[in-house]
């Protein structure tokens, strides 16, 4: 009944053109400062169901009419080899016979040949490994003494190619599965990879055959909330997870190429779903992600959980901040201006400028003739916003390092002491 009464609510919404402008234009009025507990209200209701949001319109999302099961992907992420039959017997009930492919005897044996230069000949019982391992991936018979040389050949001869080339290509697709987490496990092709281990080599083109069902449940629902808000803001590093999204990886390269530091506190104000706390992380830096908002808070948490990073989500504004306020980088993109449309969030937003300290700052401003801004408190132009900011915090000097890094107006400053 009350999925009945939601789904109605949501298709009456969907059919009143131009209903979300209007709703912007609410906001855009001063109607929050009049009736503060409506504000509240709002906010409580959101953050206790908003997860009735990922029960609507359910019959418009197949995550299989869009999913791509061929791309390439980070060797990294391929940590594990299965030797179950997991395609043609999926019992997910209990995890398939994962080994780590670091500690096969394949990769023991490749290691010795490879990097410790002995000869085939002087790695003890090779033939029985070579064997019972290809018999293990049902890719041939145990191999015989006169089979044996050509095998070996072989290898040798994808390790100089892929020596001088950084080949990857091969007539046998890398065949790969996607556990309940996200996570990558080789189905074939453990000489293949292996090798490329050894060579260090970093990005491989694989085919997905097969994707545990919570993973599919999973990309559901993200697809939901994506149909819901009508975008992703920001890149999804997870590699199955290839929707478009507003902003590509540009602003990222910018501040990559213009941070002063290689390690520090970094946090990163209206953080979404977490993407620069995830390529700062790889970098060096301890991040943290203030995000108010609980959908996005609980898609940013599983991003993170499945990419193994150890970035701290903290779900409330950036003004009920405790603790150390230092940071050697704060991350503020298009994020600010929402402070100005209030008049308490705006002396809420000079109090915090005030109070934290920092070094460095990477700033993204607002476009001042948007329709959201026209009613606010204040709506400075892009020079006026960088005055205010460093009029109310510890930083004293900007450069402009990009005047529209993603053609949308938008330019990208670097704020510092």
């Amino acid at each position: 009944m009350k999925k009945t009464i939601f789904n109605l609510i949501w298709l009456i919404i969907k059919s009143i053109p131009g209903l979300k402008e209007r709703v912007y234009t609410f906001y855009s009025w001063k109607i929050f400062e009049l009736v503060p507990f409506l504000k509240k209200l709002i906010y409580l209701f959101y953050d206790k169901f908003w997860f009735i949001e990922l029960s609507l319109s359910k019959s418009e999302i197949d995550f299989n009419k869009i999913k791509s099961n061929n791309y390439e992907i980070e060797l990294s992420r391929i940590k594990y080899i299965t030797i179950s039959n997991i395609k043609k017997n999926p019992n997910w009930d209990r995890p398939p016979n994962l080994n780590k492919i670091e500690d096969t005897e394949v990769f023991d044996i490749l290691v010795e040949h490879f990097t410790q230069d002995k000869d085939w000949d002087q790695i003890e019982g090779i033939k029985k490994v070579l064997s019972s391992t290809l018999r293990y991936l049902q890719q041939s018979n145990p191999i015989n003494d006169a089979e044996l040389p050509r095998f070996l050949e072989r290898l040798d001869m994808v390790y100089s190619k892929s020596k001088l080339e950084a080949f990857t290509e091969t007539s046998n697709p890398i065949k790969v599965g996607i556990g309940r987490n996200g996570g990558y496990f080789l189905l074939n092709s453990l000489f293949l990879i292996t090798i490329f281990k050894i060579l260090n080599i970093k990005k491989v083109p694989v085919q997905i055959e097969i994707r545990h069902p919570d993973w599919i449940k999973f990309c559901e629902d993200f697809l939901r909330f994506k149909s819901i808000h009508g975008e992703i803001y920001q890149p999804i590093t997870h590699p199955d997870l290839t929707f478009k999204s507003t902003y590509s990886d540009k602003r990222f390269e910018l501040m990559k190429n213009n941070v002063s530091f290689n390690k520090g506190r970094l946090l990163d104000i209206g953080a979404n779903l977490g993407y620069f706390c995830h390529k700062f992380e790889e970098l060096g830096f301890n991040c943290y992600a203030v995000e108010i908002r609980p959908s996005n808070v609980y898609f940013m948490k599983k991003l993170r959980d499945l990419e193994a990073k150890k970035f701290k989500i903290i779900n409330s504004s950036i003004f009920e901040l405790k603790g150390n306020l230092n940071f050697l980088v704060i991350v503020a993109l298009n994020i600010f201006h929402h402070f100005l449309r209030e008049k308490k969030l705006f002396y809420q937003l000079v109090e915090f400028l005030g109070k934290i300290k920092v070094r460095e700052m990477f700033f993204q401003p607002h476009n001042p003739k948007e329709k959201v801004m026209q009613n606010a408190y204040r709506n400075y132009n892009n020079q006026e916003f960088v005055d205010f900011i460093i009029k109310h915090s510890c930083l004293n000097k900007f450069t402009m390092l990009a005047e529209s890094p993603e053609g949308k107006g938008r330019p990208l400053y670097k704020l510092y002491q």
